[in-house]
């Protein structure tokens, strides 16, 4: 009897973990309708996302002393991951000059290439970087999260209430969230 109970409580507790698991293949979908929207950081910090790019926009100090950062990628969401390529980028830090880097991303006057991506490269717990492009890849995934693995190490819980929180290899945590949903 007693083996019984705790064969029926482990297949229970199995049955429930595994619903709470989203399906494979609806984690991109989850990963960008969670994503989606306009962030906000506590230090100011403006990031965008859509369902094909993303665009940064970071400014403080003062014109004595600017620490100015903006940035626009082309994004591709996938069910094992997020990739990105950054496709400009303006940087300048007090006392630095100013740092800036464009990829022409156009065929045409109104066509954009599209990014391609190697599925291959997305791996738990890991973020790889081939021809520029970021593979930022699923850790895990539940009903109300997705963990990335992103660069160096750190990670990213992006939650399904428009919190998101990085988490730096070093150590701490900084929190972003959406304040406004696009669909």
């Amino acid at each position: 009897m007693k083996r019984s109970w705790t064969v029926l409580c482990l297949a229970t507790l199995s049955v429930a973990l595994v619903s709470f698991q989203p399906h494979s293949e609806n984690v991109d979908e989850l990963l960008r309708q969670w994503r989606k929207g306009v962030w906000l950081l506590p230090d100011g910090t403006f990031t965008v996302y859509t369902d094909t790019h993303y665009f940064v926009l970071m400014a403080a100090g003062d014109s004595a002393t600017p620490n100015i950062y903006c940035g626009a990628s082309q994004l591709r969401y996938h069910m094992k991951g997020m990739a990105r390529k950054q496709v400009l980028r303006v940087r300048q830090l007090p006392g630095q000059p100013i740092i800036f880097v464009k990829e022409n991303v156009f065929r045409g006057e109104k066509a954009e290439t599209p990014m391609d991506i190697d599925a291959s490269l997305f791996t738990p717990g890991v973020c790889n970087v081939k021809s520029g492009i970021i593979y930022d890849s699923v850790t895990e995934a539940t009903d109300t999260f997705i963990l990335l693995s992103t660069c160096n190490g750190d990670r990213e819980k992006i939650f399904s209430n428009g919190v998101s929180v990085y988490l730096p290899a070093g150590g701490g945590e900084a929190y972003a969230y959406r304040i406004e949903q696009f669909k």
